[in-house]
């Protein structure tokens, strides 16, 4: 009893002891500067390397409305992108940073959308 009663005040006394320690570092100026240029810097990236999931492509603008416009009624918070390379209309869904989070989405629309695939793509910086 007395070893415990021993261990428990060591403890308290060493976590009051160390508890008043204060941490102090010291930088560099320039340091403030640097990192300033960085976030700067990152504010003007808009678009970087990343992938999309296509759901179709299609020759009438139509087809690809009816399908974009189904896409947001199932998942309005993903964003969507119709889009027009000659001779095709293409709808293109989401801002993924990595082919994984793009294949996990991929499997959730599978069945909705079984013709899909993921692209590599510019994507939103903002919305990653």
């Amino acid at each position: 009893m007395k070893r415990l009663l021993f261990i428990i005040l060591l403890l308290s006394l060493n976590a009051f002891v160390f508890g008043q320690i204060q941490v102090r570092y010291d930088k560099e100026p320039i340091i403030d500067s640097v990192d300033h240029a960085y976030q700067n810097a990152w504010k003007t990236v808009k678009y970087c390397d990343g992938y999309r999931i296509q759901l179709v492509a299609v020759s009438t603008k139509n087809g690809a409305q009816k399908v974009y416009n189904e896409f947001k009624g199932s998942y309005p918070e993903v964003a969507a992108y119709l889009s027009y390379t000659e001779p095709t209309f293409r709808v293109r869904v989401g801002n993924f940073k990595n082919r994984i989070d793009a294949y996990r989405f991929l499997m959730k629309i599978q069945g909705q959308f079984p013709g899909a695939f993921i692209t590599r793509d510019k994507v939103s910086f903002r919305e990653i």
